[in-house]
């Protein structure tokens, strides 16, 4: 017997109301929206500055190593990475481990973190206003948590 003859039906109603992909996703959407808007100037985009800063950080001696820090599809971020060395902020190398090339920002790509991270702390600012400073901060850490959670079972 299938799973879906053992449970019970739901209505689009309530399948609605609790799915956490579609909770996630509407909110993921609108603060991509809010920093999108704070970053404008910078002619960065929310996720391109994510890499930038997770590739200042801590840098990747891998494409997948950056993937797994940002859990992200590796053919993802790999379109993302491919774009930025188009405009000249990152530049691969090779780390000297079998095929990997390492990441790291160039001249040019840490002067447009640093125009990008005013944007950020305006939106960052923004939205902390909205929720609650506190309220983030114990939700961040929630999801986190959450995120490492499912991550295990993936």
């Amino acid at each position: 017997m299938s799973r879906r003859k053992n449970q019970t039906a739901l209505s689009p109603e309530s399948v609605g109301l609790q799915c956490a992909a579609l909770h996630s996703r509407v909110l993921s959407r609108l603060v991509t929206r809010l920093y999108n808007q704070q970053l404008s100037d910078s002619g960065l985009r929310i996720t391109q500055f994510s890499v930038l800063n997770a590739i200042k950080a801590r840098p990747p001696e891998s494409i997948f190593q950056l993937a797994e820090l940002l859990g992200m599809e590796r053919t993802s971020l790999q379109r993302t990475v491919d774009k930025l060395i188009e405009k000249g902020l990152v530049e691969s190398e090779p780390t000297g481990n079998k095929r990997s090339l390492g990441l790291s920002l160039t001249a040019e790509g840490e002067s447009r973190y640093q125009l990008a991270l005013v944007g950020w702390q305006a939106a960052q600012h923004q939205f902390e206003s909205l929720v609650g400073k506190q309220s983030w901060q114990q939700i961040a850490s929630e999801l986190r948590r959450f995120s490492h959670e499912v991550k295990q079972k993936l």
